[in-house]
């Protein structure tokens, strides 16, 4: 029997992921997706920026739901390229996850486990939620330019976290420890950022700490920036830290694993659909744990707009 594409699973798989787990684990994932008689196709990916490209181009192709095999920033290339190509409304469009990276944030959210029975029963019976996606229009060399996530953003502290994180990655230091290592290491050169910030009535400006953007809750392997999170309510919860001393990073670390942050004295939090960020330095922003450009920040809310498979 010929199984069309729009039936089949198409699998994307960063062999890098968890310390070089996606090549390493996919023999296995194969052998049981054959076992169960899932249909499916695949692509491993081979340079930054690929698996955009290849849900690009397997859209095109006919498929319509696709697996991550990876971690979260796979999943945040995967993200994009559903939202970025305008052939297919993302609503007709399915997204799932086999756990391999070191964060494995966005799937904590949903309290999945990183079990492979527990996947191939997920994909036999294909239970399905409808999320909301966050989206960044910022300034590039090239101008402006848009990128989504589909767990949380940030930037200042925040931001510096995740690019020195992402060194330490390139260089081969894979834990699941990176981004709390990280976050030490950066207080050590990190001077606060000066921003205007444009948040529903409000006008904040002046030094910032840090921000953090949730449309999920969790962030750097388990920490908890915006407790408030939900992340099908069409809304974006953003955890302030405007004009705080650094120190209260380290006295505070307990807070940002027990969702208590927004109590400490200078954190603010918001609700909100959308707001603007503008900045007289180059700056620069993440999503998903990836690195993008400059300000200014137009951050908002795409309600209800991927189906995933949780």
């Amino acid at each position: 029997m010929e199984f069309k594409t729009e039936t089949k699973y198409f699998f994307i798989i960063n062999p890098n992921a968890g310390n070089e787990g996606g090549s390493r684990e996919w023999p296995k994932i194969v052998k049981m997706l054959e076992d169960n008689e899932i249909k499916y196709d695949f692509a491993f990916t081979e340079r930054v920026g690929h698996a955009e490209f290849l849900v690009h181009q397997k859209i095109e192709s006919g498929y319509r739901k696709f697996i991550v095999v990876g971690g979260d920033g796979t999943l945040n290339e995967v993200t994009n390229g559903i939202f970025k190509q305008k052939s297919v409304d993302t609503n007709q469009i399915y997204l799932g996850l086999i756990q391999m990276g070191t964060g494995n944030d966005w799937a904590r959210y949903y309290n999945m486990k990183p079990d492979y029975a527990e996947e191939m029963e997920r994909l036999k019976t294909f239970p399905t939620r409808v999320q909301d996606v966050g989206k960044i229009v910022f300034m590039s060399d090239n101008g402006e330019k848009a990128s989504y996530f589909i767990n949380i953003a940030g930037l200042c502290f925040d931001s510096t976290v995740v690019k020195t994180t992402n060194e330490m990655k390139e260089r081969g230091r894979r834990t699941k420890f990176a981004y709390l290592i990280s976050l030490l290491k950066s207080l050590i050169n990190y001077k606060p950022w000066k921003l205007k910030v444009y948040i529903n009535d409000k006008i904040l400006e002046g030094k910032f700490l840090s921000i953090s953007i949730g449309n999920g809750k969790f962030s750097g392997g388990g920490m908890i920036q915006t407790p408030d999170a939900v992340i099908d309510d069409g809304f974006l919860h953003v955890t302030i830290y405007q004009d705080m001393p650094k120190y209260k990073i380290v006295t505070n670390v307990n807070k940002l694993y027990n969702s208590k942050i927004t109590t400490v004295k200078g954190v603010r939090s918001f609700k909100t659909k959308s707001f603007r960020i503008e900045s007289q330095e180059i700056i620069f922003a993440e999503t998903d744990g990836e690195i993008i450009g400059s300000a200014p920040y137009e951050i908002s809310i795409v309600p209800k707009s991927l189906n995933v498979i949780v």
